[in-house]
């Protein structure tokens, strides 16, 4: 994964501002709500690594932020597998941590 978005320019601004603006533009309004909120993970991205720039979509920023909060935390074999196993060992642990940038960090 990080080889493709390497090669498409993941952290090239042009790269962004030439998709997010097309995309929204041709399908504002046609976005499922995992889209949506998957767009809110990108635009969580955007803001860190661009952060004097301003979110091609950013007049979708509260559609995104409710899509995201909408959707079932779906976490990974590997995330519940550490925090059972830090449980075991009566390890004190947030199983899942929200960054003031809205970041969720797994255990």
């Amino acid at each position: 994964t990080a080889w493709a978005f390497a090669c498409i320019g993941w952290s090239n601004f042009n790269f962004f501002v030439a998709l997010l603006s097309s995309s929204g533009r041709k399908h504002q309004g046609s976005f499922t709500d995992v889209e949506l909120s998957q767009l809110h993970q990108v635009s969580l991205h955007f803001k860190l690594e661009f952060p004097d720039q301003t979110f091609p979509l950013a007049h979708m920023q509260a559609e995104l932020i409710t899509a995201f909060k909408g959707q079932e935390p779906r976490p990974s074999k590997l995330q519940c597998d550490v925090a059972s196993a830090l449980t075991r060992i009566r390890w004190d642990h947030a199983f899942e941590y929200v960054t003031p940038e809205n970041l969720s960090l797994d255990t």
